[in-house]
């Protein structure tokens, strides 16, 4: 056995909590995509508006992006370098999805994204943690819990055989 190995002992693989954010977020943003295609082909309401699901209003654009966008964190889970940048994607996507969605609110006529003011907050709500993901601090302990390294912002260093 190397040294190397009786360093770091049996155990499992490292999963940063940012690579577990990104899954589970991919993971809740494609069952709210997937489940937004239900009410979002049925016919709108009498005010004009798309119909709903928990208050939030739905949009079959709106779904398909937001599937795609969970299927793109799940994907992203697998590193922690992609991971952030689907941070930084989440966060990105999602103010666009609060700016237009406030627009949409504001006037009725550009509404593509047929959002209303708790799906804006929903939209908000996953731009805040894209942004916890892709800026929030990782540290690496190491097994005996002796020694921490500074945050990781990419791929773990190989550490050097002493």
């Amino acid at each position: 056995m190397s040294d190397r190995s009786a360093e770091q002992g049996p155990g499992h693989a490292p999963f940063p909590w940012v690579q577990l954010g990104a899954l589970v977020l991919g993971a809740l943003l494609m069952i709210y995509g997937l489940v937004g295609f239900w009410p979002a082909f049925s016919p709108l309401g009498a005010d004009g508006r798309q119909p709903t699901l928990l208050g939030l209003e739905v949009n079959p654009l709106r779904s398909a992006l937001t599937l795609a966008l969970g299927v793109i964190g799940m994907i992203s889970a697998t590193r922690m370098s992609s991971a952030r940048a689907y941070g930084w994607v989440l966060a990105v996507v999602s103010a666009a999805f609060v700016v237009f969605g406030i627009l949409g609110v504001a006037d009725p006529a550009v509404d593509w994204l047929g959002m209303n003011t708790p799906a804006i907050v929903v939209a908000g709500v996953f731009a805040v943690l894209g942004l916890v993901l892709a800026l929030g601090r990782v540290t690496r302990s190491f097994p005996g819990g002796d020694r921490e390294e500074p945050a990781v912002h990419g791929e773990p260093a190989r550490r050097e055989r002493h």
